[in-house]
């Protein structure tokens, strides 16, 4: 969707390009690996019709995608954590630590690299990953507070997703692409509730 011609809003982050939301999570997901670092990219409940906030929004409900069974919705999710984690790991650690301190998170993305393309054991992958953790952790105080930024800013990139694909696959249609333009308002608002609310009128699956 990232190639939408139509008129829309744009996400403000390169990483949402790496995923893409699903067309129905009834379609099964493969997960390759879990963040270390919890991101509420949503949460257990559904979507708290008193709040607007997009913290407090589910991500399946914002993306239509409801229905569809625990293990798929899980496998997406760890998707998501994936996402958030590497780019995290790629373009935000260099700006966070000093030269001396990168020598030894280089060491450990070696290990972890060598991890992911060997494919070693499970308990043998964790333990690279929560010497990352562990280390970086000391480094930036403030770690899971960029993580949960990080996470939020991935939610938004997806909805607007979202409204840009529908309002491509709409064009054509005055009456629903009156109601995307209603959401996007919404949003533009951070009514985040109501504007996924609108859509959903429509387009839930």
């Amino acid at each position: 969707m990232n190639d939408n011609p139509t008129q829309g809003t744009q996400p403000s982050n390169s990483y949402v390009d790496d995923y893409q939301p699903p067309q129905s999570v009834g379609v099964d997901q493969t997960s390759q690996a879990t963040s270390p670092i919890p991101t509420p990219v949503t949460s257990d409940i559904a979507s708290n019709a008193n709040s607007e906030t997009l913290e407090d929004q589910n991500i399946f409900f914002m993306l239509g995608v409801e229905d569809g069974n625990d293990e798929v919705k899980e496998n997406f999710l760890n998707e998501l954590q994936k996402v958030i984690w590497d780019d995290f790991l790629e373009n935000d650690v260099n700006l966070l630590i000093t030269s001396e301190e990168k020598v030894k998170f280089d060491e450990l993305m070696a290990k972890k690299e060598i991890s992911d393309k060997q494919g070693i054991t499970e308990e043998a992958s964790e333990e690279i990953q929560d010497a990352l953790v562990a280390y970086l952790e000391t480094l930036i105080p403030d770690l899971e507070d960029i993580m949960l930024e990080k996470a939020l800013d991935l939610k938004s990139d997806l909805f607007v997703e979202r409204i840009n694909g529908l309002r491509e696959y709409y064009a054509n249609d005055a009456t629903v692409l009156e109601k995307i333009n209603k959401s996007e308002k919404l949003m533009s608002e951070e009514k985040w509730f109501s504007s996924a609310e609108v859509l959903n009128q429509f387009d839930a699956k």
